[in-house]
């Protein structure tokens, strides 16, 4: 197989050292002219530029049969070696499966426009299939290389390789038979392109792919939309930039209506890459010629315009051999009027030298891209093989257990690597992975749901004053009583609980994904291996994630075990100073009578907490016992105003002394749940990067050894398929074809 890289860089090489003799060459001749004529500078500029000419007219490069082959057997365009290069890495590029966008000739137009015909005077032989409709029904890819003078000419098809077929009817056999293998006996059409290298003495180094003609009427076994899927592939070819387009036109149809012409406009609407090729230049009207097209008056291309004569059906019927067409054409063209002095516009061998210079010049350009695609093939080719690895020795338990732990190892590291961000052959520019998406999940999700819960959120105003009469019993409250507030605050810590644990399961979602998407190298060969590392890797997520969930747990049930008023971030004083409640009427001269005393009591014998020793409240000083009044009795027939089963309070009935104790509550309740809720953002993340993330990431590998690294799994787990083996072959070959 020949290798891509040395290809094109003997490539560029080569065409340096004939750009710098030509340019010596042409130095040379145009000084001697000079100096032997006794040129004027202009003179020496014109001569300059007849050079090439006259040395080919002096050889008796004419546009005839005899002088087109002299052209091949003399020498080509410089730089036309090229060319075969190019053919050598579509051949490998074939090989390897890849499309790159080599420099190539489209050949594009209408049925019955004279395609064939250009391709097989190209040739100089008959080869090609013929018949009325659509004939050509896949893409031809054909390589034209030619062979030192005397050489016996052949052809061989890429899908028989080795196989030449010197009788050219032969080769138009294979391409109808395969043409029917892939597009049906019926008229059918597939892009699967057929390959076929032609060597000879008389042709020029060209690569040409000929399209199929574009139809619009579907027949036999074509699908209604035949039209279309022919552009379509047509499309394929001529969109790339790299491609030359040779729009083939009958001379005798309007060229305004000229398929070629529009669907080449449409990929090239400058028409830098397309060259204009009229056919049938003899079946025009008579008193009518076109020598206004080849002379660019008329629909200009940048790459003009080249006139043919093509083989009537007549000739092809009456075996017209191509060297008596070739003939016939230059007879046509030396002795037409209007033609005779177009001489650089006319005729098939100044046809396949414009070609072959515009692919050369083409080809010259693309060299340092093409070298930089091929330099990216050998690296994805490079990291396919090292993902295969080597094949194990299957009867060496020690190679075995060294690779075991091999991928173990490797697969140990690169979770770790995976968390901690420390791989950066990976580092991925598009979206977050592995640990920064844990840090995302504590930073962004968890942080955002503990700022979303609020204080009162599912509190409403009757919950709090139902906590509050609940809490003062049967005597009417003379304070906030502390046991509403510790109700409150603890029925709200419980919110926090869930966000906790939401956490704590993206966190643990988050490794499970890590552990399935990691490639680690050589584990992708086994994937019997790669289950079961999975499965511990798993296993022992699972265990974590039930030790964490019993952490998260635990801190939900400290915070709610105590409710330590006396917390330095607790603002609960400031807001009971800002907004004291005086007591009820009916109190007010019992307040007054115990404030003093009251304060200097010891909160532990108020019982009323934070609240009582702000407000000096508390239980009120018992009076003596007074006598026992007598027990009333009831009328007869009288019954109880019994109570209703369930009481909730009236709403609409609140007073401005139950307003004031409501906003109290709301004010201390927010300053001791914005404690808990900085207290359980800090120590959910602690515990779950303790008990989760850091545990899996220190024990993975003594798990994975303990639970694989045995003798008896070695065959079972290391069981490489064959389908493996074949792409680790195929992936040498493709890399061994590319590299150096």
């Amino acid at each position: 197989m020949q290798s891509a890289l040395p290809v094109v860089r003997a490539l560029a090489s080569r065409t340096t050292r004939v750009q710098r003799a030509q340019r010596r060459s042409v130095a040379s001749k145009t000084t001697t002219l000079a100096f032997n004529s006794n040129l004027s500078v202009s003179s020496l500029k014109n001569s300059s530029k007849r050079l090439y000419h006259t040395s080919n007219v002096s050889r008796g490069f004419q546009d005839t049969p005899v002088g087109f082959r002299r052209r091949a057997e003399a020498g080509q365009p410089v730089g036309a070696h090229l060319i075969p290069m190019i053919n050598k890495l579509q051949e490998i590029f074939a090989m390897v499966g890849t499309e790159i966008d080599l420099p190539q000739l489209v050949v594009v137009g209408s049925q019955s426009s004279g395609k064939s015909s250009v391709l097989e005077n190209l040739v100089g032989r008959d080869f090609l299939p013929r018949g009325s409709g659509i004939v050509t029904r896949r893409p031809l890819i054909l390589q034209l290389n030619r062979t030192d003078p005397g050489a016996p000419e052949y052809a061989e098809f890429m899908h028989k390789p080795g196989v030449k077929l010197s009788n050219f009817e032969q080769v138009r056999q294979e391409i109808d038979a395969e043409t029917d293998r892939k597009a049906g006996k019926n008229k059918g059409v597939s892009n699967d392109p057929i390959l076929l290298r032609i060597y000879s003495p008389n042709v020029l180094n060209l690569t040409l792919v000929d399209t199929p003609g574009i139809t619009r009427i579907p027949v036999g076994d074509q699908p209604v939309d035949i039209e279309q899927q022919i552009r379509e592939m047509i499309y394929q070819y001529i969109s790339k930039p790299n491609a030359i387009i040779l729009a083939v036109t009958a001379a005798n149809q309007d060229l305004s209506t000229s398929d070629a012409l529009k669907i080449a406009r449409e990929v090239d609407p400058d028409g830098s890459r397309t060259i204009g090729v009229l056919t049938k230049l003899d079946l025009m009207d008579k008193g009518t010629d076109a020598s206004g097209i080849l002379l660019g008056r008329h629909l200009p291309l940048s790459n003009g315009w080249i006139g043919i004569v093509n083989r009537s059906q007549q000739d092809i019927n009456q075996r017209k051999s191509i060297q008596d067409a070739l003939s016939a054409e230059s007879d046509f063209f030396s002795h037409h009027p209007n033609y005779r002095n177009l001489t650089d516009r006319t005729g098939t061998g100044v046809l396949g030298e414009r070609c072959s210079k515009l692919l050369t010049d083409h080809i010259k350009k693309t060299l340092p891209k093409l070298r930089s695609q091929i330099s990216e093939m050998i690296k994805r080719r490079r990291a396919e093989l090292e993902a295969y690895g080597e094949p194990i020795v299957l009867d060496n338990a020690a190679a075995k257990g060294w690779q075991m732990l091999q991928i173990l190892n490797n697969f140990s590291q690169d979770f770790r690597a995976a968390i901690e961000g420390s791989n950066t052959a990976d580092f991925d520019t598009k979206e977050l992975n592995g640990g920064a998406r844990i840090r995302y999940i504590f930073s962004e999700s968890f942080a955002k749901s503990l700022n979303e819960l609020k204080s009162t959120s599912g509190l409403s105003t009757s919950d709090i004053r139902t906590a509050i009469r609940n809490a003062a019993g049967p005597k009417p409250a003379l304070f906030v009583p502390e046991k509403a507030f510790e109700q409150l605050v603890k029925r709200q810590i419980e919110l926090l609980r869930d966000p906790a644990l939401l956490c704590v399961d993206q966190v643990h979602a988050e490794l499970l994904r890590i552990v399935a998407s990691l490639d680690a190298k050589d584990l992708s060969r086994f994937p019997k291996l790669r289950e079961r590392i999975v499965d511990v890797g798993t296993s022992v997520l699972k265990r974590s994630l039930k030790e964490t969930t019993k952490m998260i747990d635990t801190l939900i049930k400290l915070e709610l075990s105590w409710i330590n008023t006396s917390h330095p971030d607790f603002t609960a004083v400031n807001i009971l100073m800002q907004q004291q409640v005086p007591p009820s009427q009916d109190h007010q001269d019992d307040y007054r009578a115990t404030q003093t005393q009251q304060n200097t009591r010891n909160t532990e014998e108020s019982g009323g907490g934070i609240f009582a020793a702000l407000f000096g409240g508390g239980k009120k000083p018992e009076p003596a016992p007074a006598p026992a009044p007598p027990t009333p009795k009831l009328p007869s027939g009288s019954r109880w105003n019994e109570p209703p089963p369930t009481i909730r309070i009236d709403d609409t009935q609140i007073t401005e002394r139950e307003k004031q104790q409501i906003n109290l509550i709301k004010g201390v309740l927010d300053s001791y749940f914005n404690i808990v809720k900085k207290n359980l953002q800090d120590y959910v993340v602690k515990a779950v990067m303790l008990s989760l993330v850091n545990y899996i990431k220190e024990n993975l590998q003594r798990e994975l050894v303990a639970a694989l690294y045995k003798e008896d799994l070695y065959s079972d787990l290391l069981f490489e398929s064959e389908d493996i083996s074949v792409k680790r072959r195929v992936a040498r070959e493709e890399l061994e074809a590319l590299q150096k």
